[in-house]
């Protein structure tokens, strides 16, 4: 192996040979082998060739978004979809699906805590000592689907905290240091569904003591006002968990943003003064929260402040992770121009979450309008505008445990070099999922997740940034065959595998 590694290099130092070779298996993660946007390698085949050495100073770091869970204390395996997973089939039950042990991919059921679980253990077993932190982006809960059983208070708190108690188990594990976990609310974790504002006391105070480990003390009160809160992950890199219900369309108990009373606006005064402190002391900065600001599920006036906010800290603002779509996708905003873009939902959707039997066309339809709506990219992509000094924002929607279509996770990789350039740079991810085999549990076998696609190999990105996704969209919309393969490609990791047949 050394011999050949030496021969490949050519003239380079035998010094810089070995330095390739002994990189551990972690580096290794998101590093392309080619540079062709449709290319998919396994992860198992780019650590194949690596030789069993000491591991030396990692060069980059990682952390996992993980997302909507929604655990299910009735989930029944066996029993009928149409019951929401409850009730077990019996011979005269005439279905098309009958819950698994492990969920039922497709349905309107929630998932079972043994999914949340297994999910939690394999990426401990397998992620554990490689993270740097976790983000954890909500609704833990399970919906109401079934009317007959329909959630109270006390079953959200009861929910809420089984499943913090197996993140605790995964992450702070006493042979290891104790992992940084941020959470936020999902618009399935409060009770009456959808609706939280300031005087919920109960559920602001519930929430503050149970995530009271990860919140630091300078931040619980503005955790007890509105459940947002900041805390710093890394050297130089701090994490801004923002309560989206604020501005969530589908609250009862909020209006329009406009006045510097509303709930909304004050959280946006305080994420501005966050990212005015990082910016004054050279740090940088994630930003997390449920649902993905958009037409779809942002107040107008709420959306249109966000967006005026975050726009401002191009420069300290690395990342925005969300969830609650159930989607694996990014939304690209100017925010120099109005964000009036219109959602048209069908009546079944209006008031309701994203679901796989319903309006995904329509939603799809509304993101590739979105691309189609940027300005277009030069001819030559080596001559791209800089657009981290832009008003581009770009957001990361992961898709989620819950399988709707099939459970997934991902791991980012980032710059961790305090003293380069790019510090904080989102370089790429990798996207994990259980495919359908996971869902016939073999008694005693774990449930293994398997890597998806890399963004670097699959659609050739060198890393995250507003310039490289704003090159991906625009290339997805172009038309000719490599921008509708890649549209192709795009749109089958989407709905993670599962009805690939129906939206390819």
């Amino acid at each position: 192996m050394y011999s050949l590694t030496l021969v490949l290099l050519g003239g380079f130092s035998v010094c810089l040979a070995l330095i390739l070779i002994c990189q551990p298996p972690s580096i290794y993660l998101l590093r392309g082998i080619t540079n062709g946007p449709l290319v998919s390698h396994s992860f198992e085949k780019w650590e194949s060739h690596l030789l069993p050495v000491n591991p030396l100073p990692r060069q980059h770091g990682y952390f996992l978004h993980i997302t909507d869970m929604h655990v299910d204390e009735n989930y029944v395996s066996g029993a009928t979809v149409e019951s929401a997973c409850h009730k077990l089939a019996k011979e005269s039950d005439v279905t098309s699906q009958v819950a698994g042990p492990l969920g039922a991919p497709g349905a309107k059921c929630d998932s079972p805590a043994r999914l949340a679980q297994e999910t939690l253990e394999w990426v401990a077993r397998n992620w554990r000592d490689k993270l740097d932190f976790v983000v954890w982006t909500g609704d833990s809960a399970r919906h109401d689907y079934d009317k007959s059983r329909m959630r109270k208070r006390k079953d959200i708190y009861t929910l809420n905290r089984q499943v913090t108690d197996m993140v605790k188990k995964a992450f702070w594990s006493p042979h290891h240091p104790v992992l940084p976990v941020v959470p936020c609310l999902g618009n399935n974790d409060v009770f009456p569904h959808n609706a939280i504002d300031e005087k919920d006391h109960d559920l602001l105070s519930f929430y503050e003591k149970l995530w009271r480990p990860w919140i630091p003390t300078g931040q619980r009160k503005s955790f007890r006002q509105g459940a947002y809160f900041a805390t710093q992950v890394a050297p130089h890199l701090r994490v801004l968990s923002v309560n989206t219900l604020l501005f969530f369309n589908r609250n009862p108990l909020i209006e329009d943003c406009g006045s510097k009373n509303h709930p909304g606006d004050v959280q946006l005064a305080w994420m501005e003064d966050q990212l005015r402190l990082a910016r004054r002391e050279k740090a940088k900065v994630y930003i997390m929260g449920h649902v993905p600001p958009s037409a779809r599920d942002f107040r107008p006036t709420c959306l249109d402040n966000y967006m005026a906010t975050v726009s401002q800290y191009s420069d300290v603002i690395m990342g925005q992770f969300f969830g609650h779509l159930n989607m694996d996708h990014f939304m690209l905003y100017d925010a120099s121009q109005p964000t009036n873009q219109t959602f048209r939902q069908t009546d079944e959707d209006k008031g309701g979450d994203l679901h796989a039997t319903r309006d995904i066309t329509e939603y799809v339809s509304w993101l590739r309008d979105m691309y189609s709506a940027l300005d277009p990219v030069t001819s030559d992509p080596n001559k791209l505008p800089d657009y981290p000094a832009s008003p581009l924002v770009v957001l990361q929607v992961a898709p989620s445990v819950l399988p709707i279509y099939w459970p997934a996770i991902r791991i980012y990789r980032y710059e961790t070099n305090p003293s380069a350039s790019n510090y904080g740079t989102l370089l790429g991810y990798a996207q994990y999922h259980a495919n359908q085999a996971s869902y016939d549990a073999v008694p005693g076998k774990p449930l293994e997740y398997q890597l998806e696609y890399t963004t670097d190999t699959l659609y050739g990105m060198p890393d995250l940034s507003p310039k490289s996704y704003h090159a991906l969209a625009k290339r997805m919309v172009m038309g000719d065959a490599i921008g509708n393969a890649t549209w192709t490609a795009y749109i089958r990791n989407m709905f993670v595998q599962a009805r690939n047949n129906e939206f390819s």
